[in-house]
């Protein structure tokens, strides 16, 4: 029971967070803070990595939790175009010196 409840929390948590991650990301692109950008992408790569790493335990150790790894991938998916529109909508213009 315990392992369920980890599993479902760590899946909504990344959906949550990514939810939360795109709507700063259209915050800040809209106010041309785009240096922002860049701290969400690291924090989508950190929680990426967490969800891999429940993906493998889960799968590999098999705890007894009806597993949906479709939906892992989507939402792995989901976050790894979004930190690649992140980083590269994060790159900062360069000032010209006169």
């Amino acid at each position: 029971m315990l392992a369920s409840i980890i599993y479902w929390a760590i899946i909504l948590v990344c959906i949550a967070w990514t939810a939360v991650s795109l709507f700063f990301s259209i915050f800040y692109f809209s106010r041309k803070e785009f240096g922002n950008l860049w701290a969400f992408a690291f924090f989508n790569v950190m929680a990426m990595v967490v969800l891999a790493i429940a993906l493998v335990i889960f799968r590999t150790w098999g705890f007894g939790v009806t597993q949906y790894s479709s939906l892992i991938y989507a939402i792995l998916g989901a976050m790894g175009g979004l930190t690649v529109l992140q980083a590269i909508l994060g790159r900062e213009p360069k000032v010209k010196t006169a």
